[in-house]
């Protein structure tokens, strides 16, 4: 959360929350970088585990 505020401002909050809405046992694995534009859905492009 906090690169996505240090990238986007107070919109990373926003994008924080989402990504942490977003982390339960049935979705999907993988990273979910900070993508260079603001944007509430999952970044799709990397499928790597973490």
């Amino acid at each position: 959360m906090i690169e996505a505020i240090q990238k986007h401002g107070a919109k990373g909050v926003l994008m924080g929350v989402a990504r942490i809405l977003r982390c339960h046992p049935w979705s999907q694995p993988g990273e979910d970088p900070v993508p260079d534009y603001f944007s509430l859905k999952r970044n799709t492009t990397s499928k790597k585990s973490h």
